[in-house]
């Protein structure tokens, strides 16, 4: 991609969004459509066009290859996932219990996302590309927000412990060797991977 990563940090503005971002949408849209249709290595700067509606000279004008493209339509993605885990571990009042149905989230709802399954998916240089640059940190301060608000001392580890999360739950996803039901995946972050998050440094 021709950036840094981000996603955003606080949900749309409720405005009437500018040309360029209507046909940024447009485009991000046709691409995911194109990647549920054809796969990612099949999908080209072209079929984005056709999809669109618009001429592929449009679609370089706002981004350099598909890569680009997909880099972006991937971080909207993952800034709406991490929004929707946001309002549903609102409700969950332990703070592990919150940890542990965020990977259970995350689990279940990557592979249901064209573009975010990808994620899962080894061997592919774009993947592993967006893999080491993602900002897990961003992504932490989207789902874990009110936690580390509420517990500064809590707050002041969330890139690490947001990266942490986020790296055990791709990684799950990404070398799976076993399958298991939801129950025995949460016995297995509870076990496994909730003590290296050291919580009770931190919440007294």
């Amino acid at each position: 991609m021709t950036a840094s990563p981000a996603f955003a940090t606080t949900p749309a503005a409720d405005r009437y969004p500018s040309h360029d971002e209507q046909v940024r949408q447009r485009l991000q849209d046709a691409a995911l459509a194109c990647v549920r249709e054809l796969g990612f290595n099949k999908v080209s700067m072209r079929h984005i066009a056709e999809r669109s509606g618009l001429v592929r000279q449009t679609v370089y004008n706002y981004y350099s290859s598909k890569f680009d493209l997909l880099g972006e339509a991937f971080l909207r993605e993952g800034t709406q996932l991490a929004l929707e885990i946001a309002d549903h571990i609102r409700a969950i009042d332990n703070i592990e219990d919150q940890f542990v149905e965020t990977f259970l989230f995350l689990v279940e709802a990557l592979p249901r996302n064209p573009i975010l399954a990808l994620m899962a998916e080894p061997g592919n240089e774009f993947l592993s590309t967006i893999r080491m640059d993602l900002p897990f940190d961003q992504f932490g301060q989207l789902v874990f927000g009110d936690v580390f608000r509420s517990h500064p001392a809590l707050g002041a580890q969330a890139e690490e412990i947001s990266e942490y999360w986020s790296r055990n739950a791709l990684s799950f996803l990404t070398f799976r060797t076993i399958e298991r039901s939801r129950e025995e995946l949460e016995s297995y972050v509870r076990r496994r991977l909730v003590p290296g998050l050291r919580l009770q440094d931190f919440i007294r």
